[in-house]
């Protein structure tokens, strides 16, 4: 046996045909894979449509006596599973004939390898039409081939997750999650009202309690690289002598003045430790200090127009330093209302892990944006760039101008 299919399902009685249907149908050797039907205590009448697939022996059903949510009832497939390889599918959605070929093909040939994805298209019932989306860009649960072996030595799925379980799995294995993907569009997400990503628990319980290992995560990393007690500080430079855009650090952006992002962002970092904004406009400092940013007063010599932002940010490191010496610094743009604190936190690992003097952001097309430039302590005093730099993609745009205030207008934050 080559393959197990796992059809996981809770109360999708009215998916299932189609769903078990493009399971069976496979164009592959119908004696080298199998189909297991999970039933998670459904309370509709998924069992009497699975029993009808009985007659195919290649088909095994599996009904939990209580439901025990899909990361529980998927290892209990996985390891009742008689193949090398396994492969989900949830039981709202369905797969394409050369599905299983594809995949099995590819790790067959590449023997070493953990799992291998395909793209998929969302599949709109009422349209009758799909759209194609990246695997490698959003990643699903299901339409992924795993090594059987493997996963089970890797623990499986951790049952406490009901929702977002492979997330969970790529979290918790970090580099251990080693995954390839197939740019072939084969599985069909279907979207309708009761998708599970539609479901509370999976957009805040879930999501919370992913947040809260991804942070643990990359902190237990920033300490085994910069010891028990990292100090990682954000400085942000916001002059009020702005030309292009009056007022500009203060220019209302998504209904709010546009440095309030910049330090929103930084604050809900759990890397960093203090948010500083360099500045000589009262107007500024009082704003800032009121949502919760540290102040250093920029003097006037560093404020006009011709001062490159890295003097003030080596003033404002200097005075820190007096009393509390960072490991990283981090100059942060008040005219980049789209950073987000995942942003930050990227930069700020991709400099831990390969040992970095800086990172700097860049837009897609890899031309400098500006908006994030992480340094260790010494690397603030260079006169130049780096030999040890990196650079992490971040679309984000400048804003120096109104043209560039429309551009993000018609972007949502």
């Amino acid at each position: 046996m080559n393959v197990s299919i796992i059809l996981t399902n809770f109360n999708y009685s009215k998916f299932l045909k189609q769903s078990i249907e493009s399971c069976l149908n496979q164009d592959f050797d119908k004696k080298k894979f199998e189909v297991i039907f999970v039933d998670d205590n459904s309370t509709d009448n998924s069992i009497e449509i699975a029993n009808k697939y009985l007659k195919f022996k290649n088909f095994r059903i599996f009904k939990n006596k209580k439901n025990l949510g899909v990361a529980e009832s998927s290892n209990k497939a996985i390891l009742k599973a008689r193949s090398k390889y396994i492969v989900r599918v949830d039981a709202d959605d369905f797969i394409s004939n050369d599905f299983i070929k594809m995949l099995f093909g590819y790790l067959k040939n590449n023997k070493n390898l953990f799992c291998v994805a395909c793209d998929y298209q969302y599949f709109f019932s009422k349209q009758k039409k799909t759209k194609i989306i990246s695997a490698r860009e959003k990643p699903i649960s299901c339409g992924i081939m795993y090594n059987r072996s493997k996963l089970i030595s890797l623990g499986l799925y951790d049952k406490k997750f009901k929702h977002r379980e492979e997330e969970e799995l790529r979290e918790r294995l970090g580099d251990r999650y080693q995954i390839q993907y197939l740019e072939l569009p084969l599985y069909f997400y279907r979207m309708h009202k009761s998708n599970k990503t539609k479901h509370n628990d999976y957009i805040n319980i879930y999501k919370t309690k992913l947040e809260n290992i991804r942070n643990k995560n990359k902190l237990g990393l920033l300490k085994s690289k910069l010891g028990k007690k990292p100090n990682v500080i954000v400085i942000i430079p916001a002059r009020g002598g702005s030309k292009r855009l009056k007022r500009k650090n203060l220019y209302n952006v998504w209904n709010k003045p546009m440095i309030y992002w910049s330090i929103m962002a930084a604050k809900k970092s759990k890397l960093v430790k203090a948010v500083y904004v360099t500045s000589e406009n009262e107007e500024i400092i009082n704003y800032s200090k009121k949502i919760g940013a540290k102040i250093i007063n920029r003097p006037q010599h560093l404020s006009g127009d011709y001062v490159f932002k890295m003097d003030a940010i080596v003033h404002a490191t200097k005075e820190i330093s007096k009393t509390n010496k960072p490991n990283i610094v981090i100059s942060l743009q008040a005219n980049s209302p789209q950073v987000t604190h995942h942003d930050i936190d990227k930069c700020i690992l991709h400099l831990v892990k390969y040992n970095l003097s800086e990172v700097i952001s860049v837009d897609k097309n890899n031309n400098q944006n500006g908006a994030l430039r992480v340094m260790k302590y010494q690397a603030v005093f260079q006169k130049t760039l780096s030999t040890y730099a990196g650079f992490v993609r971040s679309d984000i745009i400048d804003v120096h101008t109104n043209k560039d205030v429309i551009s993000l207008s018609n972007l949502k934050k």
